[in-house]
């Protein structure tokens, strides 16, 4: 292994669990059918960038929640501002899950959810583009 495959592979170890007990049938549609309209694409390309203005319809800011567990605070914060985009970062599915069933539940159209690792997120974002963040990582954001 390359000193660069290396360090990268190290740059983006992850530490916890990415599943707990088996999803439910209700929940584990919802990763199904309702996770790939709302995922947010990472670009692969070698320094592209992703202006995540272009993921919701004219939002006035966008807030990035980073390890969002089962996504009350993100639900409650997204019906609560309908004008604001919300981008959710969480590993482990079923906190995912759990938040697909509050954004159906409450017909949340301005969520979009990265079911990964944020920080390939992170890397790809226009600079300026985050208007708030829930958590201390968030201080990494380009700027």
């Amino acid at each position: 292994m390359t000193p660069e495959a290396k360090g990268q592979r190290q740059a983006f170890q992850f530490y916890g669990r990415r599943k707990g007990r088996r999803l439910r049938e209700g929940r584990r549609s919802l990763v199904d059918t309702l996770l790939p309209k709302l995922s947010v694409p990472i670009p692969q390309e070698p320094g592209a960038t992703l202006d995540p203005r272009a993921l919701f319809d004219a939002p006035r800011e966008i807030w990035l929640e980073i390890g969002f567990g089962g996504g009350e605070h993100l639900a409650a914060q997204a019906e609560r501002h309908p004008e604001i985009g919300f981008i959710g970062c969480e590993v482990f599915e079923n906190g995912v899950a759990k938040l697909l069933g509050e954004i159906e539940r409450r017909g949340l159209a301005n969520v979009r959810v990265l079911a990964n690792d944020a920080r390939p997120l992170l890397a790809a974002l226009t600079p300026r583009s985050i208007g708030r963040g829930q958590d201390p990582s968030v201080a990494a954001l380009p700027r």
